[in-house]
């Protein structure tokens, strides 16, 4: 199982933070938004940057959660944002403070989320999410590319400061 789980966790992390293959990265993508551009909802989804971070970060914790068990909660600890449906929510506190207090905890997840998922054997993986009535194994697949999804959702919401000329 190693190997392929690597293979995964290695894809993860650059949608997450790395040299993506899919463009800029989660993280440089949300490091370059203000608050108020984060919180922004005026999408035609009706999300906000802001409020999907808050759902990847909930994802993540939730597969942490699941793969760590007991002896791990202790390092997760609780999840420390308002539950709405699917980890989405409107941001409690929308100043700048609060985003850039934001931007730490999805680091902090997804490194104990990938660092499960690349020790986690067949039996762990044949267990399943209580949260979502799903096995691991399917849930650590869809995982994997969730961030790359949901940063293509962020750039696509008509933010200015992601408007980039193309070169033809």
């Amino acid at each position: 199982m190693g190997y392929q789980m690597d293979l995964l966790a290695d894809n993860a992390d650059a949608d997450f933070g790395g040299e993506s293959y899919n463009g800029k990265s989660l993280m440089a993508t949300l490091g370059g938004l203000g608050a108020a551009q984060a919180a922004a909802d005026s999408s035609h989804e009706g999300y906000s940057a802001w409020s999907v971070a808050l759902h990847l970060a909930y994802c993540k914790w939730v597969v942490a959660k699941a793969l760590l068990g007991e002896e791990g909660k202790g390092e997760l600890g609780p999840y420390p944002y308002p539950q709405g449906s699917g980890g989405f929510c409107a941001p409690p506190d929308a100043s700048p403070e609060a985003w850039s207090g934001l931007l730490g905890y999805p680091r902090r997840v997804h490194l104990l989320a990938i660092g499960a998922i690349r020790c986690a054997g067949e039996p762990d993986l044949e267990r399943e999410v209580a949260e979502w009535k799903e096995p691991l194994e399917n849930t650590v697949a869809w995982l994997c590319g969730h961030d790359g999804y949901h940063t293509a959702q962020i750039r696509n919401m008509g933010v200015a400061s992601f408007r980039e000329k193309r070169a033809y």
